[in-house]
């Protein structure tokens, strides 16, 4: 079933009220933190974090450099955190908006992260080409996912979920990005350095249904696809 994106905002604004913005986000700095530390950036450098959540990583590329930091979600209450955390600060610019329809002209930013959310798109590889519209020749983009074929404990997450995802190969968004017009794409895997719960500390979920698919889990690591525009 494809993806509905109103359900979809609905469920993370759930999320936003539930104060899992910022879990997410310490979740995902492991991960994130070796893919934007390879990053060139200076005070020319416009970054756009396409499904910011509460506007962490904008927040952190900025602070590692970047110009100017723009971010957008679909989510209005993920969007309203990112908004009155950078307040009064006119390098940010956050806006609610879909993936594939950015508010953004044409070669207007030089790096796009994409963390966590590409299968969450109704058509990702329509949000994949509008991120080239918008990326300067050069410009880099990295999507970073954790649910992915290769990655088979994750994919209880697929049943947990309250909104419909799709299922996607490390081939398949590689090939979105060529079609899209990016260049030079590839792809690895990055394991989160945070320590590895003990199977006493492990807690049994419907994510989790057991500790050898976490264990398993956390020994695959996060899918990185990295290209140039």
């Amino acid at each position: 079933m494809i993806p509905d994106a109103k359900a979809a905002a609905k469920e993370f604004d759930r999320w936003a009220d539930a104060g899992r913005a910022e879990s997410m986000a310490q979740g995902h700095l492991g991960v994130t933190t070796p893919v934007i530390r390879s990053w060139t950036l200076n005070a020319e450098s416009t970054v756009l974090d396409v499904g910011c959540g509460n506007g962490w990583a904008v927040q952190a590329l900025v602070e590692r450099g970047a110009g100017q930091g723009f971010g957008v979600d679909i989510a209005p209450k993920m969007i309203a955190r990112a908004i009155e955390s950078t307040k009064e600060d006119d390098r940010y610019n956050f806006q609610v908006s879909s993936a594939s329809e950015l508010p953004y002209a044409d070669n207007s930013v030089t790096h796009i992260l994409n963390v966590e959310s590409l299968y969450y798109y109704p058509n990702p590889a329509a949000a994949v080409k509008d991120w080239a519209r918008v990326t300067k020749p050069g410009g880099k983009l990295a999507i970073i996912v954790d649910l992915y074929l290769e990655n088979k404990a994750t994919h209880s997450w697929i049943d947990a979920l309250d909104v419909h995802v799709h299922l996607l190969s490390a081939s398949d968004i590689t090939a979105m990005a060529e079609e899209a017009g990016w260049r030079d794409v590839k792809w690895y895997q990055v394991v989160d350095p945070r320590p590895i719960k003990s199977e006493a500390e492990f807690t049994v979920s419907k994510y989790w249904p057991s500790y050898e698919m976490y264990l398993d889990y956390r020994q695959t690591g996060a899918l990185v696809i990295e290209a140039t525009r």
